[in-house]
């Protein structure tokens, strides 16, 4: 092959490698973006609510800008009416027929709504997390009960990650101002670190009470304290707590509690119980590769201690959903 030909062919290649990443940013996005940043960090310097957060559920909610509610109504979090709205209103087909959202003049009244619409008693535990735990506050948004698509939050990270909004939260301006606080500016390296720390960790023989697996998190108002397994914020159940007064505790609804910890409906909390508050993972910590089944063990509460979904666990080991382990069975926890 000539050196002609091979540089035509490479050139060919960098502009294919060039063409398939543009095309994982969508431009119509990222034209959003630009119009409307500025407007999420006023949010952020005035109310505390993540940048970054606002602008993915503008960019959700409102298709970019593009969606009918948007467009006709400058509705870009898709807030509906409720019973103390007085406002301007816009009628639309929703979850139901003709569905009552508010109109504002402006984008502007929306993002300043869509604020004021997070400050309520429903969404404080939200702003007990860093201004930049994303991830705590898209899954706290879901738990909340902002949106029913149960994917809700995932597509927010998503979001979030693909097109770099987190270097919104943290701008360099703001900073420099003062306007976040060192504790919230390197919170994202507290994150990485830990990751980085349990990629380093050996797989090591798993302890028989398994707490080097629970690591304390921060305090919160209440009798309980957060805790982190594999990564998943939980809390320890103590006598007399139930799902539905935990629910209540951390302004969830019962039932996504429940799902969020494989708990059916006739399924009881007992002292000890791990109950977790996110959703718990596909897989378990690099620490704990495998476990070996115990006698007193069950699937679920292996699940539990590990922080792994019940459906992975089966899944992982090729055991059809539900089927009753066995003594010394060992287990593919990742």
């Amino acid at each position: 092959m000539s050196n002609m030909k091979r540089l035509f062919l490479a050139i060919s290649i960098l502009v294919c490698c060039v063409g398939l990443y543009a095309q994982t940013k969508n431009a119509v996005y990222l034209s959003y973006i630009e119009k409307y940043r500025d407007m999420a960090i006023q949010q952020q310097i005035k109310h505390k609510v993540p940048a970054a957060i606002t602008m993915a559920q503008g960019l959700l909610e409102s298709n970019a800008g593009q969606s009918q509610l948007a467009v006709e109504a400058n509705n870009h979090f898709g807030i509906k009416c409720a019973s103390d709205w007085v406002g301007l209103t816009y009628t639309k087909d929703d979850d139901k027929k003709d569905e009552c959202f508010r109109k504002y003049a402006t984008p502007a009244d929306s993002y300043e709504d869509h604020s004021l619409f997070l400050k309520r008693k429903r969404y404080a535990s939200l702003f007990t997390l860093p201004i930049a735990d994303y991830k705590g506050w898209a899954y706290g948004l879901k738990a909340c009960g902002y949106a029913t698509d149960p994917k809700y939050a995932d597509k927010l990270i998503k979001l979030i990650e693909l097109y770099e909004l987190q270097k919104i939260t943290l701008d360099t301006t703001l900073i420099n101002a003062g306007l976040v606080s060192e504790k919230d500016t390197t919170w994202q390296n507290t994150q990485n670190n830990k990751i980085l720390q349990e990629e380093q960790v050996e797989e090591e023989a798993i302890n028989d009470d398994f707490s080097y697996l629970i690591q304390e998190d921060i305090a919160i108002n209440s009798k309980h304290k957060f805790q982190r397994i594999n990564g998943i914020r939980c809390v320890i159940a103590n006598d007399g707590d139930t799902y539905a007064s935990l629910a209540i505790e951390f302004n969830m609804y019962e039932r996504t509690l429940r799902k969020y910890n494989d708990a059916s409906d006739t399924r009881d909390l007992k002292p000890g119980d791990i109950v977790y508050i996110f959703p718990k993972k596909n897989k378990a910590s690099r620490k704990t590769p495998y476990y070996y089944f115990r006698e007193g063990d069950d699937a679920w509460n292996i699940s539990q201690r590990f922080g792994i979904k019940l459906r992975s666990l089966y899944k992982l080991n090729g055991i059809p959903y539900g089927t009753k382990l066995t003594s010394t069975q060992r287990l593919d926890l990742r």
